[in-house]
């Protein structure tokens, strides 16, 4: 179910094929080979004077468009060219003077040009961008970017946090992807935002995991503990009830804490590999509720700092003091969830 969504929601052209296209185009219109950006201030971000054209258009009744390619397969690399505005509209005004043939031939010439003009250095950024680019998409796939509203929705619902058994297993595999990674080290701030994201996902993997119902088909449910025993005395009650009051917003607050460092990392990936990743889409938010008065609330969470040893996740210790400078649902340490610190201290070596 979440796959489906997230393929309905991802489809279009990808990072990686958007860095394969403009940086082998070397930025050029693949006819004239004008400028395709534009600098407009220190501060503010590219203005974009280019088009990713489809040679086989992205719909069956556009220029080129009788084909038996997928509609996936129509935004691949394959598929594309850059141009500026101008010839765009000329190729898909005269698509009969520029027929599927004669637009290959055009991007082969171009693509090779700029290889010749390209130097050793400017070959090798190209491929560390183009790594980094598979990593991002994995990345958007795994942690459900493009759906991140509502599957922490369910996290963050009051009383009793659950995650969709599909989600949980993809946050798994992703905190095993990014510890595998072999990584280019061209971006120290986008490595560093991939690596603190991952030691927060480890945790919060770890405590929801402590106490967890799967007996749902679809879902991992927080067990509510303190109802396990009946006739427990009104003391013992109490104390497992409080006891569950905390784990509940623990694993609230590190779902607010991942939700901070995923913005930190989009933030990065825009400074680095798409000066217009989520442009459109924004920041990532997240909802709460209901609250006493019954209302949902919508935040918007980033880390208060920049530097990165400000905004460095250091651990579980440290996260349950340190929560309560910023946007949290619980305070204190509990002595409960450190069982396993010596095993988790060799996973971040």
């Amino acid at each position: 179910m979440l796959a489906e969504m997230l393929k309905d929601l991802i489809m279009g052209i990808s990072i990686k094929t958007h860095k394969m296209l403009w940086g082998r185009s070397g930025n050029k219109c693949a006819i004239c080979r004008t400028d395709l950006f534009e600098d407009i201030t220190e501060t503010d971000d590219y203005s974009i004077l280019g088009e990713e054209a489809h040679i086989i258009a992205r719909e069956k009744n556009g220029p080129r468009g009788k084909s038996s390619l997928t509609g996936e397969e129509r935004d691949k690399y394959s598929n594309l060219i850059l141009l500026c505005q101008k010839h765009h509209k000329i190729i898909d005004d005269h698509e009969e003077q520029y027929p599927v043939e004669k637009l290959i031939e055009i991007k082969t010439e171009h693509i090779k040009w700029v290889q010749s003009s390209l130097n050793t250095a400017d070959v090798q950024k190209q491929r560390d961008d183009e790594t980094y680019a598979t990593y991002i998409e994995e990345f958007i796939n795994l942690a459900g970017i493009e759906v991140w509203e509502n599957w922490s929705s369910f996290v963050l619902s009051s009383g009793q946090p659950q995650i969709s058994k599909e989600q949980y297993q993809n946050l798994k595999k992703l905190n095993e992807y990014i510890l595998s990674r072999i990584w280019p080290r061209r971006y120290a701030n986008l490595e560093f935002g991939f690596h603190n994201f991952r030691r927060i996902v480890n945790d919060f993997i770890e405590v929801f995991s402590k106490f967890i119902d799967k007996t749902d088909d679809e879902f991992y449910d927080t067990e509510k503990f303190y109802k396990r025993e009946y006739h427990l005395e009104q003391k013992e009650y109490d104390r497992l009830g409080a006891k569950y009051d905390y784990h509940v917003d623990l694993v609230q607050d590190l779902m607010c804490e991942l939700t901070r460092a995923c913005n930190y990392l989009i933030q990065q990936i825009r400074y680095t590999i798409s000066p217009s990743f989520r442009t459109k889409e924004g920041l990532l938010l997240i909802t709460t509720g209901p609250g006493m008065d019954f209302k949902w609330t919508t935040v918007r969470l980033e880390y208060a700092e920049k530097e990165v040893e400000q905004v460095s996740y250091k651990g579980l210790r440290d996260f349950m003091t340190s929560r309560e400078t910023s946007y949290h649902f619980g305070n204190g340490v509990s002595e409960d969830y450190f069982l396993s610190d010596k095993l988790k201290e060799i996973m971040w070596e």
